[in-house]
């Protein structure tokens, strides 16, 4: 992480601790920077010892050939109309990366370990096999990944893990997942029945807690009192497609004011005390801190790398 991203990964870990969200579980990829993100979001929260899985469906979309360039080079390359379909396209896959290039993930020894649920690939295990002098059996990893393709190891992941543990014997558990931004859209395409079109027009900030509601099938803000979070975050062209409902139709945060007692919120307020709340982005406090227990989705990617091109760490 750069030191903009350390700041943003412990700034979360302090909204979500100021609310007194207590997260049960967290789930992130392989990459260093959602780990390290993860460690420090706990840190602040005084939770390291909460249990932490670890698995390479949450990665970073794979994007081929282009990994280790940058945005500029690949607009001069090959042109800023499909540098576009490439990083924003749903099924637009990047050339894919040679099986022999350090960026493969079968040449990484962390993917090389864990990666036991993809297909062995005949193949691969023949040459490298003649290459060490020994048996080496080699899987099918991917060279190459559209949006469609990440979400087609994400999605399962996170119903067949994720929700499964968070509704494990009856109990409703508060779920951290820290992971990179086209994780994150996939994720958010399908919990908010996004269409294949329009996931193009949606953007996730870096290192902004986001709260999914179920029943709303959208996503809230803890409202960490600096304003419009419009003003401050991308969420690309169309943030309602996240928000929904607590979006007006003109794109501005509906601006209700209501009166809630301020227990359990920020850490500087008494039980006491009282709280003018704005609604709208961050919803109604009951809806994501008292009651449900929410699945907390945090997009831990350092900012200069938004896009996730140029790193793999």
């Amino acid at each position: 992480l750069s030191d903009d991203g350390r700041r943003e990964a412990t700034t979360a870990g302090r909204v979500l601790r100021s609310y007194n969200v207590e997260i049960d579980e967290v789930h992130t990829s392989c990459l260093s920077r959602a780990i390290e993100t993860a460690w420090l979001c706990m840190e602040e929260m005084d939770c390291v010892w909460v249990p932490v899985r670890k698995s390479w469906r949450l990665n970073e979309r794979m994007y081929g050939g282009l990994t280790g360039l940058s945005k500029k080079l690949i607009s001069q390359l090959h042109g800023e109309k499909q540098f576009k379909k490439w990083r924003r396209g749903f099924d637009e896959r990047p050339p894919p990366v040679d099986a022999f290039s350090p960026y493969y993930p079968g040449n990484d020894k962390r993917y090389v370990e864990m990666m036991k649920d993809v297909p062995i690939s005949v193949w691969q295990t023949m040459i490298r096999s003649l290459e060490a002098g020994r048996f080496l059996l080699a899987r099918k990893m991917p060279r190459t990944e559209s949006l469609k393709d990440c979400m087609s190891r994400t999605i399962p992941y996170f119903k067949n893990d994720i929700m499964q543990n968070l509704y494990s014997k009856g109990s409703m558990k508060n779920t951290l997942v820290v992971s990179s931004e086209n994780a994150i859209r996939g994720l958010l395409m399908e919990l908010c029945d996004i269409t294949e079109g329009d996931i193009t027009s949606v953007e996730i900030p870096t290192g902004l807690p986001m709260l999914y509601d179920r029943k709303t099938r959208s996503i809230c803000l803890l409202d960490d009192g600096k304003g419009d979070p419009l003003s401050r975050y991308n969420f690309g062209s169309k943030p309602e497609l996240l928000f929904k409902n607590r979006i007006t139709s003109n794109g501005s945060g509906q601006q209700q004011q209501q009166q809630q007692t301020g227990r359990g919120t920020a850490a500087n307020n008494s039980s006491s005390s009282r709280r003018t709340r704005t609604r709208g982005y961050y919803g109604d406090e009951d809806d994501y801190v008292n009651n449900a227990r929410p699945l907390s989705l945090l997009n831990r990617k350092i900012a200069f790398c938004e896009a996730g091109i140029g790193g793999r760490a």
